[in-house]
């Protein structure tokens, strides 16, 4: 078998591939699916391209990045200890805020653990773009 590169080092494929379910990106939505996937008892892998979590809230970090929606609505329902544990500090909150929410979600959750920091497609790092069927 042959090795696939992960965030630990190059491992045998048998044993690096053996999920149920992966997960493409670590952001809002990625999060909320290990979570899920997990709570249901999957084996779950997570590849992200960036160094941490966050999505878009990792990459984004111009000047005003914001939520367009109010904080609340971005924070996750499926922890009433979550709910009770994080405050927002602004209505519509700010970039930074924001990563640190994930950052705290993911620690809390250990949703690190099964998360790499791989690319999942080496067309996208050299900025080649292709049509939709390609």
């Amino acid at each position: 078998m042959g090795t696939t590169s992960t965030a630990t080092g190059n491992v045998e494929a048998s044993e690096s591939l053996d999920f149920d379910a992966i997960v493409i990106g670590a952001g809002v939505s990625g999060l909320y699916q290990l979570y899920k996937l997990r709570e249901l008892g999957l084996r779950v892998r997570v590849f992200e391209a960036g160094s941490g979590v966050g999505g878009t809230w990792h990459w984004n970090r111009y000047p005003g990045a914001r939520f367009d929606s109010e904080s609340d609505t971005y924070g996750y329902s499926f922890s009433q200890e979550l709910l009770d544990e994080w405050d927002w500090s602004e209505r519509f909150a700010a970039q930074p805020e924001t990563e640190r929410y994930l950052n705290y979600v993911a620690d809390k959750f250990d949703l690190r653990a099964t998360s790499s920091s791989t690319a999942a497609s080496s067309r996208h790092s050299t900025g080649t773009r292709r049509g939709a069927g390609s």
